[in-house]
């Protein structure tokens, strides 16, 4: 980890904690303009693409993953999962106070989710390790929460929208739901399945996302 590194100004102007600045510093760099930088890497660890987090705009990554943990492999206890990680630092820096995350890992999968690079990820850290998905309230997120499951089960399941309800196929059946009903845990009593992944979203689901830590 960084330990020279301080401070990034702009985590410090959104009210992120120096502590948790400081947690995710191995991964984060600012360029000539203050803007935040997060690499992307391949399954061969070459950079393929970046994170970028400026004052008025986020761009999230379209190819390759992120992860990284404080703590050594053999000991993480907690995975938390995301598409970027922006919603990785305002989640730490809500629940500091209450979770010990010397224990976590932290995985960021950019906007596309490439399945193949997820599980790979996964591999990095121990078997048996709670999982949890770090995506917003809408269908979107809603929808990553089932993907992730059903991949870490070694599964596939397609989601399709029709007339206000999501339909789901799995091992050959077709299961309907409304989307304002649809859910991970909803969608695992559905088809019959045991949830094995668990979400991390905002307590108030009128805030969709991470961004705004300050409101749950």
């Amino acid at each position: 980890m960084n330990t020279d590194r301080e401070k990034f100004e702009l985590l410090e102007s959104l009210g992120v904690s120096r502590e948790v600045q400081q947690l995710f510093s191995e991964v984060l760099r600012e360029d000539e303009k203050g803007r935040l930088i997060a690499d992307y890497l391949n399954e061969h660890g070459d950079v393929v693409d970046h994170e970028v987090i400026a004052v008025l705009n986020h761009k999230l990554s379209s190819r390759g993953v992120l992860y990284f943990s404080p703590a050594e492999p053999e000991n993480i206890r907690a995975l938390y999962i995301s598409d970027a990680f922006m919603p990785l630092i305002y989640l730490v820096q809500r629940k500091m106070g209450c979770l010990n995350f010397a224990y976590s890992a932290f995985l960021a999968i950019g906007a596309k989710m490439d399945k193949r690079l997820l599980l790979k990820g996964v591999e990095h850290f121990p078997k048996g390790v709670k999982i949890y998905t770090v995506f917003g309230h809408s269908l979107l997120g809603r929808v990553r929460d089932c993907k992730v499951q059903h991949w870490l089960k070694g599964e596939d399941c397609l989601f399709k929208i029709e007339d206000n309800r999501v339909v789901a196929s799995f091992k050959g059946k077709e299961f309907c739901m409304p989307v304002g009903e649809f859910s991970l845990r909803n969608h695992c009593r559905q088809i019959g399945q045991r949830q094995t992944v668990s979400t991390c979203k905002p307590f108030d689901k009128n805030i969709d996302n991470f961004y705004m830590f300050y409101y749950f």
